[in-house]
């Protein structure tokens, strides 16, 4: 599992290569374009298959906020 700073800097790599951070599926598709497979996981709930939606809000707002 990743800490929370590996996931704050993908998001801001996806920021920086100009995707769009409001759509999380368009940063999942990013990442998998990169063939980051197990970067995809960490916006995953823990045991779960169910993207962590929240979580995932939660980090970009805390971006924006940088």
């Amino acid at each position: 599992m990743a800490t929370k700073q590996e996931r704050l800097e993908k998001l801001r790599e996806a920021r920086r290569a100009g995707i769009d951070m409001s759509s999380p599926k368009a940063f999942i598709t990013h990442i998998l374009a990169r063939g980051d497979k197990d970067a995809v996981l960490w916006f995953y709930k823990k045991g779960s298959v169910e993207f962590d939606f929240d979580a995932y809000r939660k980090l970009v707002a805390e971006l924006k906020a940088e």
